[in-house]
């Protein structure tokens, strides 16, 4: 990475467990919208170049919450990172090869920037994201984990992994009583539902 490179003195590269949001496009005008969109305290947004876009998104410790994009391809680096964690995955104009099929996709600047809004503010069963990273219970108990957190911001949506990438997150909902917890919708995505519903089903 070249040292005139403006986003070194944004951290763009520097590891981190905040929460991030990895945007890659050829300019980075993409990247200046959604900082503008995402509310102050929940996530860093690292503005990436599909070149570097693996780079940026390995110093999101232990992974990108979010990945936005608009461009027409992706490395395979970001490809597989995408399609075994849980990470949310939006695009702008037509889906690269690549891309998990969880990944949510739109034709208009607005709409994709509602959808990272909605995410950001999301709330489930009285869960919601806290500053920087977990999620606050609805009686104020903080749970950390960069699963839960992918799936609060995709509530009611989830995504088309293997249940034992879920199974931490089931144990620490049940043991904090939260009421909620993981299955497989009918759409084979894994997916946050109330555990009301998944004693009716059993």
């Amino acid at each position: 990475m070249e040292s005139d490179d403006p986003r070194l003195l944004l951290g763009v590269f520097a590891p981190d467990r905040v929460r991030s949001v990895v945007v890659i496009t050829t300019d980075g005008e993409l990247a200046v919208a959604v900082r503008e969109t995402v509310p102050a305290g929940i996530a860093v947004v690292r503005d990436a170049r599909p070149d570097d876009a693996a780079e940026v998104a390995a110093a999101c410790l232990p992974w990108p919450w979010m990945v936005v994009g608009s461009t027409d391809s992706v490395t395979p680096g970001v490809a597989s990172l995408l399609r075994t964690r849980p990470v949310l995955t939006l695009w702008l104009g037509a889906a690269p090869a690549g891309l998990p099929c969880h990944a949510s996709r739109f034709d208009r600047h607005t709409a994709l920037l509602a959808a990272i809004r909605r995410a950001c503010t999301a709330t489930v069963g009285g869960m919601h994201l806290a500053p920087g990273s977990g999620v606050e219970l609805g009686d104020g108990a903080l749970l950390r984990g960069a699963t839960l957190d992918a799936l609060v911001g995709a509530y009611p949506g989830g995504f088309v992994l293997p249940s034992r990438t879920f199974r931490s997150v089931s144990a620490a909902l049940a043991r904090a009583g939260a009421g909620w917890t993981t299955e497989r919708d009918a759409s084979a995505r894994i997916a946050l539902v109330p555990c009301t519903r998944t004693a009716a089903t059993s």
